[in-house]
């Protein structure tokens, strides 16, 4: 049995708002809890009542980013007051910085804390080994982009600001007070997001399903979102064409009526959307899986789960092959060298491609995404000399740097 047969499946359902993602993937999740125990994990301020009567065939939790926000500070505030004598001066007075004088009720909003606790949680359950898969109806786009580089930016700027040599060295308050801030609030923050940094990047552990409609203009902005979770390092396993009227024979789309002439328009941009996706899916190598508009209001998980659409082919679907950077060789020996760092980007606008160098790390900035990706140890010795972007590959130039390279 293979280790994608055993481990849990997260699922995260994406796509546009309006898209029908909350009702895909509690659709979803009806089908998979027929092969084994599934999670259904909705995510917002707002419960949906598609969910409300709590009948689907499988386990259901609501994560809302505010409560999950002022539990861990309840928690996190405890602990360094139960600590604050240490971190006070021999004269009872404290530093003056205290951001724990903030009650829990009064977060309101604090968004990559937020993002970064939602991920934990999800983490969590997928984890426990408690299920066999997890569906996560995912957040609209600009959200999702922001729930998956959280972890990652929320950890490279603390690193910068206050690096862990500097912050565990004890120099804000005092030795004893810097080190115990350290150890209290900063610490268990950079190790939280380095490890669902670790979690979002582990593409065996997270699957993406992305949502499509038929509406004109839609297939379009989905092959730019597709684009920008690829500049993230995100391929879908299927893309999902929602909420297509199904039309037989019968139906005459030539005659006058404003409502035929409703339909005729929507009938056409439904098989643009058909043509638009299928392009995506042959550079992806992912398949375009149709799903009629319910007869009726889709109102419980029920009705969710009669829609009619083929879940098998995400259930059963093999890993999606995400490309990884690649570093080959282009020169000669010593100062002659010459290396070609490349990833495949196809689905990107290389108009909207930029790059930058933060110490160890190259920043590839595309389709309003920004991606820092480690550099291999043999080009954290380089600088950049060139660019290109050709067959659908970001191609950079590198040549030793002469201060740090090694002389032969």
């Amino acid at each position: 049995m293979s280790g994608k047969d055993t481990a849990t499946r997260l699922l995260l359902v994406s796509g546009a708002g309006g898209a029908g993602r909350t009702t895909l993937a509690t659709a979803l999740a009806a089908r998979a809890a027929a092969r084994g125990r599934t999670l259904l994990v909705t995510v917002g301020r707002v419960f949906d009542p598609l969910l409300a009567d709590g009948t689907g065939p499988f386990d259901h939790v609501h994560l809302n980013p505010v409560e999950l926000l002022a539990q861990w500070w309840e928690g996190l505030s405890a602990t360094v007051r139960a600590g604050r004598s240490l971190a006070d001066g021999a004269d009872g007075r404290g530093s003056g910085f205290d951001p724990f004088a903030l009650e829990p009720p009064e977060l309101t909003g604090l968004a990559d804390a937020e993002h970064v606790l939602v991920l934990r949680a999800i983490s969590g359950h997928v984890e426990s080994g408690a299920y066999s898969t997890v569906v996560v109806d995912g957040p609209a786009f600009d959200d999702l982009v922001s729930l998956l580089t959280a972890p990652a930016s929320l950890a490279a700027y603390l690193e910068r600001v206050w690096p862990r040599h500097v912050r565990l060295s004890g120099s804000a308050a005092g030795p004893a007070g810097g080190s115990l801030a350290a150890l209290l609030l900063a610490e268990p923050v950079a190790g939280l997001a380095d490890r669902l940094a670790g979690f979002v990047a582990d593409r065996s552990a997270l699957e993406l399903v992305h949502v499509v409609t038929g509406d004109g203009g839609r297939a379009a902005r989905a092959r730019e979102e597709l684009a920008a979770l690829e500049v993230l390092g995100l391929r879908p396993v299927a893309l999902v064409l929602n909420r297509l009227i199904d039309l037989d024979d019968r139906f005459a789309l030539d005659l006058p009526h404003p409502a035929v002439r409703l339909v005729r328009s929507r009938v056409a941009a439904q098989d643009d959307a058909r043509e638009a996706l299928a392009d995506v899916a042959t550079v992806l190598g992912r398949p375009v899986i149709e799903a009629a508009e319910a007869v009726e209001t889709v109102l419980t998980p029920a009705a969710a789960a009669a829609l009619r659409w083929d879940a098998a082919a995400i259930l059963d679907a093999e890993p999606v092959a995400v490309p990884v950077p690649d570093v080959r060789p282009t020169g000669g020996p010593g100062l002659d060298a010459r290396y070609e760092w490349s990833v495949a980007l196809p689905l990107v606008d290389p108009t909207t491609i930029g790059l930058g160098r933060v110490e160890e790390d190259v920043v590839v900035e595309a389709q309003g995404v920004r991606r820092r990706i480690r550099l291999p140890s043999v080009l954290r010795r380089c600088v950049v000399a060139g660019a290109t972007y050709e067959e659908g590959e970001l191609r950079v130039t590198f040549v030793p740097d002469p201060e740090v390279w090694p002389r032969g």
